[in-house]
């Protein structure tokens, strides 16, 4: 990469192309860290997953209970 500054006070900036093998790194980065977050996301999901459940049959328990006894 190369900047350059001309009279104007403007801002050039020159990219050059990638070598193959860069590109490649870097799709293997990119998928190596959404595979890691897909990972921590589903563990938490999983995690997550039963406490829901406990908490609506819970819920459910305590109207039916209420319910029965306020007859």
């Amino acid at each position: 990469m190369r900047v350059v500054f001309d009279p104007h006070n403007t801002e050039r900036v020159y990219v050059g192309k990638s070598p193959p093998l860069s590109i490649l790194l870097v799709v293997l980065v990119t998928g190596l860290l959404s595979a890691v977050m897909l990972v921590f996301l589903l563990g938490a999901f999983l995690i997550a997953l039963p406490l829901v459940v406990l908490v609506v049959t819970a819920a459910i328990v305590v109207g039916i209970l209420r319910v029965y006894f306020q007859r």
